[in-house]
């Protein structure tokens, strides 16, 4: 697992809204097209898969390539280090280390910058202002 510092964070930050931006953009045409076709066979999983078919070939095919271009976004994410908490609300972490303990560095769309941190345990509802981070622990 790759750490960030507070500064590395923030150089990422661009390219974290961008791609958040995307998956949400993609999400919302998959939710489009699953609201407008006739489904005949759909299986999801709490892993995130989601399959669907429809009478309609065309529809069947966006659909699986719009699937597929959501995923390579989230793999960029996480490429980058970054892991995904909620793509509705755009939450991210950032793992962080400090005085040898883990932490995420916490950030969502419409935040200029990261602010806020919270431990491991905790969640978005627990996450802490950033004041200085040699108090953080």
């Amino acid at each position: 697992m790759r750490f960030f510092t507070i500064e590395e964070a923030e150089t990422a930050l661009p390219m974290v809204e961008k791609l958040l931006k995307k998956a949400q953009r993609l999400r919302d045409k998959i939710a489009w097209l699953l609201e407008t076709n006739e489904v005949v066979l759909e299986v999801s999983s709490d892993e995130g898969f989601h399959y669907f078919v429809t009478e309609q070939v065309k529809a069947n095919k966006q659909f699986h390539r719009l699937y597929y271009q959501f995923y390579k976004v989230i793999e960029r994410l996480n490429e980058l280090g970054v892991i995904v908490k909620d793509i509705d609300d755009g939450l991210v972490d950032f793992p962080f280390r400090v005085n040898g303990n883990d932490a995420f560095l916490c950030w969502q769309l419409g935040e200029e910058k990261i602010r806020f941190w919270h431990d491991p345990e905790a969640g978005y509802e627990n996450r802490q202002l950033i004041v200085d981070v040699d108090e953080l622990f």
